[in-house]
Order: C-alpha cells, then sequence, then structure tokens
C-alpha cells in the first residue's frame, strides 16, 4: 500500500525541484551586478542599471512622504519625498526635502526616480553619494510638471545591508 502513495508523489516531487530551480535561476540572473550605493559602471545607464533592481509597480501617491536614507551602512535619513515631477525631457524625478536638522533648513533637489530604490517602507538612493547630492541644485519647479497620485511608476528594490 505504502509503494501505490508513493508512486503518485514522485511525479510531484520531481515538478516542485524543477519549478523551485527554474525561480531561483531566474532570480539570480536578474540581480543588479552593481553595488547598493554605488554608481552604475562606466558605459551602464542609470535607466540599464535600474532596471537590474526588480522595477516594481508603485503607485506615485505611495511614495511621498517616505524617508530618503543615505546609500551607506549608517541609513541616516537624509530627507522625505516630496513630489514626483516630469522634467523637460520626460524623466521622473524625485523631489526629496535634502539636509537641513530635524526638518530645519532643508532644501529641495531633483533625484532621477532611477537613482532610487525601496527599501522596505524608506527609499535608498543608491547612485549618487550624500557628497554628491550636496552639490545638486536646488529644485525649481519650472519647466516640469507633476506626476499625479495615481500614475503608476516602477521602482527597483534593495536588499537590507545587515
Amino acid at each position: 500500500m505504502v509503494c501505490r502513495h508513493m508512486k503518485g508523489a514522485a511525479p510531484i516531487r520531481i515538478l516542485l525541484a524543477f519549478c523551485l530551480a527554474s525561480v531561483t535561476t531566474s532570480v539570480a540572473h536578474a540581480q543588479s551586478t552593481t553595488p547598493e550605493g554605488m554608481p552604475p559602471p562606466p558605459g551602464m545607464s542609470l535607466a540599464e542599471s535600474a532596471a537590474m533592481r526588480f522595477p516594481q509597480p508603485v503607485r506615485v501617491g505611495d511614495l511621498l512622504g517616505r524617508d530618503v536614507l543615505r546609500p551607506v551602512e549608517s541609513q541616516d535619513v537624509l530627507g522625505r519625498v516630496r513630489r514626483l515631477v516630469r522634467d523637460r525631457n520626460g524623466q521622473i524625478m524625485v523631489v526629496v526635502d535634502f539636509g537641513g536638522f530635524l526638518g530645519f533648513g532643508s532644501r529641495p533637489i531633483a533625484v532621477p526616480a532611477d537613482a532610487m530604490v525601496l527599501l522596505g517602507q524608506d527609499m535608498e538612493i543608491v547612485a549618487f553619494t550624500p557628497e554628491q547630492l550636496r552639490q545638486f541644485p536646488t529644485f525649481s519647479p519650472s519647466g516640469t510638471t507633476d506626476v499625479a497620485d495615481d500614475t503608476i511608476i516602477r521602482v527597483g528594490l534593495a536588499k537590507p545591508s545587515h
């Protein structure tokens, strides 16, 4: 009797093993070769680098107010997402209140959405160092249009550094 039950289970085990191997292989091939917090390698654009970070569909309104973290092990909060805009070239930019102390003295900067990833409930800037971000110009809304809250964009995922 035991043999009769085992006969039916063998094909299921083989099928499960095959599915698991397929998923594992797909994930391994899709992972970024660019370390977190580093700019794309020479010759690779931000968009190409972002495409390697498992871009997920996210509603713009769900990104507003999220903390933006420093792209290093300390994960300090750099600011908050205030709005998303399209620049003159159609690129989506995330406007972040950057700098200051406890929300005072910050200034808005526009960071390309392709340079950012989701990290749990927060966002992380992975293509620019804090020193580079300090040199970004203060955001001016002229020549930009707001991205509607119900618009779906694709944002890459980050794995925790710890």
